[in-house]
């Protein structure tokens, strides 16, 4: 049976963007098992929430139609400041997926760099593990042809903090600055990018 992920940031006992998470979830649910449902996510979020009071959470909840398991870790950011671009071919990534094997494949082509960036059809799209930010001046844009709407990714353009813009390849050295984001990440900073 198909699984999917939430990767949800515990920070001091609070979840960051549970209203997403849930929404993401029940989307999930609906689309792939015909069940309207939303997941009780909180109710793990309660139970852990003494025991994981203070500094930074990683919650990962496996779910089919409903709750599997979870599991949740003291968060260790990865270090990212490089990406080779990557064509991504025909990679379907519009779930959050348990399986990842598609994306793997992609970031055994990586080389000597960190991470990928994921180009399908000439449009950016996002890395193995995140949504990308671009840096215009004092603007910020990510690419409307993302690969998964990431939960961070969406409450920063409902905050108005970034702007959905189409992004060709061909445009990345257009930009000053590209960054990471993604549940657990605010904007990592990438210091080359390799083709």
């Amino acid at each position: 049976m198909m699984r999917f992920i939430e990767t949800i940031k515990i920070e001091n006992g609070i979840a960051h963007n549970l209203d997403l998470h849930l929404e993401r979830a029940s989307e999930t649910c609906f689309h792939h098992f015909g069940v309207r449902t939303v997941l009780p996510f909180d109710t793990i979020i309660k139970e852990i929430r003494s025991s994981h009071n203070e500094g930074i959470y990683k919650l990962r909840i496996i779910y089919a139609g409903k709750i599997e398991h979870y599991t949740i870790e003291k968060y260790q950011p990865k270090i990212v400041k490089t990406l080779k671009i990557v064509d991504g071919g025909n990679i379907d990534y519009s779930f959050k997926y348990e399986d990842r094997l598609a994306l793997y494949k992609l970031l055994g082509l990586r080389a000597d760099c960190d991470d990928i960036i994921i180009i399908k059809d000439g449009y950016v799209t996002d890395t193995s593990f995140s949504n990308l930010v671009f840096s215009e001046g004092e603007q910020l844009f990510t690419p409307s042809s993302f690969l998964l709407n990431g939960t961070k990714r969406q409450q920063l353009l409902r905050d108005g903090k970034i702007k959905e813009k189409e992004i060709k390849m061909a445009d990345i050295n257009k930009y000053s600055n590209v960054f990471l984001i993604n549940s657990m990440a605010d904007f990592i900073q990438i210091n080359r990018i390799v083709e």
